[in-house]
């Protein structure tokens, strides 16, 4: 199990790393261009399929997992949450499809179903 992060304050980094190693699971700390290279590549350790006009917006703060059970996911955000940090509402699981895609344009897709959540709440 993994998880990407990006652009997260140091309490936040601090939060994440109790809950991966509360399941076991590889921090990945995303860094600049990084978020113009596929999610695929950033997994497997490699900077190919870099493409830096996927999306225009520079994600606020992103955490993407990729390799959760519900168990994990469940463990994951209750020790995330026993913090008592502010919780990172950009967050997504790997899928097939998103797993081409750059955690740039993935952030602008999330950009876009928050709003929605919003405007249904």
């Amino acid at each position: 199990m993994k998880v990407l992060v990006y652009n997260l304050m140091f309490n936040k980094i601090a939060a994440v790393t109790k809950a991966c190693a509360a399941v076991n699971a590889q921090m990945i700390t995303l860094k600049g261009d990084d978020i113009h290279t596929s999610i695929e590549s950033l997994l497997a350790g490699s900077n190919q399929g870099f493409t830096p006009k996927d999306s225009q917006i520079n994600p606020k703060e992103l955490m993407v997992f990729e390799g959760f059970n519900d168990d994990a996911m469940e463990t994951f955000l209750n020790t995330y949450n026993a913090t008592g940090i502010p919780k990172v509402v950009y967050k997504a699981m790997v899928t097939p499809i998103n797993l081409k895609w750059t955690p740039a344009y993935l952030y602008e897709h999330l950009l876009d179903e928050v709003k929605d959540t919003q405007n249904i709440l």
